[in-house]
């Protein structure tokens, strides 16, 4: 068994407006990819002020506390999720931000670079299969989904494939975008229509002339 990727190491990925009941460690997304933010330094009495901050990948954090307990923030960096609080404000698209203005430590670097990745994935899923078009939903991390009729919630990509935990079951598995999957769309589960292969239309109608007299016509 391959060893889990750091998106499968965490909570399924929650929406940055989402307030409340989040898991510690859910990544924080923004428009259904990872979100970036800068460290909030204000909770700091001699701020660093001399050097360009670097972005965090964000995480939801409950650790983000004063010395009585009470909450100080909601956004974490994902490579310090109990101690580096981060600004609510500019909400940063993760797989936008350069690679000089990144923080280098290994867990933001692993997310910046899930970014990439699922960046390029769903811009072909959404591409190639059309669902926002055809079915109206718009393809993207966080959203619930039901594969063969079991409940789940996309957390990460594998090329034109999801990757889906579901309800039920620890580990993640691995779904077509099409095959056997329901989406949640605004108005209830709908399901995903699988996209007709052109090259075999194309072998049909070359068959068909080929073979005139096989044809029959309705």
């Amino acid at each position: 068994m391959s060893a889990p990727t750091p998106m499968e190491r965490r909570p399924a990925p929650v929406d940055h407006a989402v307030k409340s009941k989040v898991p510690h460690g859910s990544p924080v997304l923004r428009g259904g990819e990872l979100a970036a933010l800068y460290r909030d330094a204000t909770v700091h009495p001699s701020p660093d002020t001399h050097y360009v901050t670097a972005a965090h990948v964000g995480v939801f954090s409950t650790r983000l506390t004063t010395n009585t307990g009470a909450q100080l923030g909601q956004f974490a960096a994902a490579c310090d999720p109990s101690g580096l609080m981060l600004c609510d404000d500019p909400f940063l698209d993760a797989y936008e931000v350069k690679t000089p203005a990144r923080c280098r430590r290994r867990a933001c670097q692993a997310l910046f670079a899930a970014a990439e990745r699922q960046h390029r994935d769903l811009d072909h899923i959404r591409s190639y299969y059309a669902l926002e078009h055809r079915i109206g939903v718009r393809v993207e991390l966080g959203l619930r989904v039901q594969h063969e009729n079991r409940p789940g919630t996309i957390i990460d990509t594998s090329g034109q494939y999801l990757v889906v935990r579901l309800d039920d079951e620890p580990v993640p598995v691995t779904v077509h975008a099409t095959s056997r999957t329901t989406y949640q769309g605004k108005d209830g589960w709908v399901r995903a229509v699988p996209r007709s292969d052109p090259s075999a239309s194309s072998v049909r109608i070359s068959a068909v002339r080929a073979s005139p007299e096989r044809a029959t016509f309705t």
